[in-house]
């Protein structure tokens, strides 16, 4: 018996899911600052020559995207809290975010050289974007989360806690979260068609196409991808941050990962 159960141990030994996410999400974390740095050097600091500021802030953003998610797995190791867990991926899908919605967009409209009238029509009109799908984005998820089954069928409760498998989990809110986009289609057609064709009139009309047209494409391309990131974001911090905290306040339980 002693033999039986020594043997089946390792098989039932969980796994230390903050340090797994953590290296999961560790690449990400360097590869998108690091390629937003050196571009940001190449184009703004070295070919424009318009300011420093760019690269330097992808330098700080790398370093925190680096250091945080290894300092949070050292603080909780082995500790499989859903919340951690969630915080670390939080910073990967941040990362994702900075390299095509700050430094592809809103680097090109705060930085690149272009008249007024089109450099504050873009920079507010993609801050605003932005916001209103993020805000579009919580009430779609906070909706899945109060008005359906999620949460009691995607986090099983037992003695010691809940536990929350992350595959299962997310298959379960795909197919329970109707609202796929938080945008009604008109302003989809907005964001993917008119947007971009209003920026490429007005970059056609300026001066100085040749120099940053490279900046330009990513901008346009850039926006889109963002708002995605930016609505994975809020879902992530919704579902693997704000739910756990709030089971654990209420049941005074952990919220564990388990698998």
């Amino acid at each position: 018996m002693p033999r039986s159960q020594s043997m089946t141990k390792p098989e039932t030994e969980l796994k230390d899911a903050v340090w797994e996410m953590t290296k999961k999400a560790t690449p990400v974390n360097f590869i998108f600052p690091t390629l937003a740095t050196g571009v940001s050097y190449a184009a703004y600091a070295d070919d424009l020559a318009v300011s420093g500021w760019p690269w330097k802030i992808g330098v700080l953003v790398t370093l925190i995207c680096l250091f945080v998610p290894f300092a949070v797995s050292i603080m909780y190791r082995r500790s499989n809290l859903l919340w951690v867990s969630g915080l670390v991926l939080s910073v990967a899908t941040f990362a994702m975010y900075f390299f095509f919605g700050i430094f592809a967009y809103f680097y090109y409209f705060l930085f690149a050289p272009m008249a007024p009238h089109l450099r504050w029509p873009g920079l507010l009109g993609g801050l605003m974007l932005t916001l209103y799908w993020a805000v579009m984005s919580r009430q779609a998820v906070m909706n899945t989360i109060t008005q359906t089954s999620f949460v009691k069928r995607a986090f099983e409760e037992s003695a010691s806690g809940f536990h929350y498998r992350k595959q299962a989990g997310m298959a379960l809110f795909e197919r329970l979260h109707k609202e796929r986009s938080p945008f009604p289609r008109i302003y989809s057609y907005i964001v993917f068609g008119i947007a971009p064709c209003y920026l490429i009139l007005g970059r056609l009309l300026s001066s100085n196409f040749g120099t940053n047209g490279v900046l330009f494409a990513l901008a346009v391309l850039g926006m889109p991808v963002s708002l995605w990131f930016a609505g994975l974001l809020v879902r992530i911090y919704l579902v693997m941050i704000g739910v756990p905290r709030k089971l654990q306040r209420e049941h005074l339980k952990p919220v564990l990962v388990a698998d």
